[in-house]
């Protein structure tokens, strides 16, 4: 998988270059950068910058991806699934994880970028639109709130430089905006129920990676419940019994092809676990954000049955540092 995709990067860098060059009639090159967060891993952006962009006909829009991201234009397609059944299992759907389509974009049919080889490494994609209009694309990954839109008209105006400029500031207070979410976290307490939210802010595409702030501390036969507050991410609650955390993900390689790639069943599937006394795996599955849809889990509860000191992680995101420690007294 590295290989193939490896090779599409140097075609991708190679026709960087070739529209950089200043001839005559070339058009110019835009940038959007596609998510971003703090270097520890506390804050993630699901958004880009800038959301809206105006260029001219032929001219070239290269998104810089600053996260685990995908650039999906529709073209009148209805929006494909990020997971798709296959056998027992889930497949990431490979319409949304491998590339789709051409270099260049008319307003008509699927175009896909792909997500990123390797997360963490730099990564880009470029679409040289052909046709004026008004084109709106969305990230798979993270659902329709992750959307920008790119206005192609005969003539752009502005400068690739400022506007550059302009998402890095976008961005920067996107994270701000975050961090001051995180500051402002407070778990809430019920009777013998605390409540820990996931979450996250549609209107600035921030989420946090975190469950809570320091160690949280209940007496014996507490019920915690985590709830999805996140519009963006999906996330699990697992205690693994001083195991290592499982991959979210199992890539199979194929004969011919690119490899597929499945959730992990350990992730995905939840033990069904009430009560836990610091032994064994314990899972919620997966959770999903509040406008998925309603028979989909968003919420778990579990209560604490001895006292000790107990980690769990969101497998999904536990390479981000997303770990969280009960301590039961």
């Amino acid at each position: 998988m590295k290989r193939l995709l490896g090779f599409a990067a140097c075609i991708v860098l190679a026709m960087m270059s070739i529209t950089a060059l200043p001839a005559r009639g070339a058009g110019r090159t835009w940038t959007v950068i596609a998510g971003g967060g703090t270097r520890d891993g506390t804050v993630f952006l699901n958004a880009y910058f800038p959301r809206t962009l105006e260029v001219g006909t032929g001219d070239t829009v290269r998104w810089q991806f600053e996260g685990f991201h995908n650039v999906a234009f529709l073209g009148g397609t209805a929006m494909p699934p990020l997971v798709v059944p296959e056998g027992n299992g889930l497949l990431l759907n490979p319409q949304v994880v491998f590339p789709v389509g051409g270099s260049s974009y008319a307003g008509m049919g699927y175009v896909n970028s792909g997500t990123p080889p390797e997360p963490g490494k730099p990564h880009a994609y470029t679409l040289t639109f052909t046709k004026p209009g008004t084109y709106r694309y969305v990230c798979v990954i993270h659902g329709p709130g992750m959307g920008g839109t790119v206005v192609v008209k005969e003539k752009g105006t502005g400068s690739p430089a400022s506007v550059a400029q302009q998402a890095r500031k976008q961005q920067a207070a996107a994270v701000d905006a975050g961090q001051t979410m995180w500051k402002k976290f407070r778990v809430s307490r019920r009777g013998g129920e605390v409540i820990v939210p996931m979450i996250g802010d549609l209107r600035t595409g921030a989420s946090v990676f975190r469950f809570t702030p320091a160690p949280l501390r209940v007496p014996v036969g507490t019920t915690v419940t985590w709830t999805m507050q996140d519009p963006f991410e999906i996330h699990t609650v697992t205690f693994t019994g001083g195991k290592q955390v499982p991959a979210f993900e199992v890539v199979r390689p194929q004969p011919q092809g690119p490899p597929k790639i499945f959730v992990n069943p350990l992730a995905a599937k939840p033990t069904g676990h009430r009560n836990y006394d610091g032994t064994g795996f314990v899972n919620s599955g997966i959770l999903y954000p509040p406008m998925a849809p309603a028979a989909l889990p968003k919420s778990y509860s579990l209560t604490f049955l001895k006292p000790g000191r107990y980690e769990y992680w969101c497998i999904t995101h536990a390479p981000y540092g997303m770990k969280g420690v009960i301590v039961v007294q």
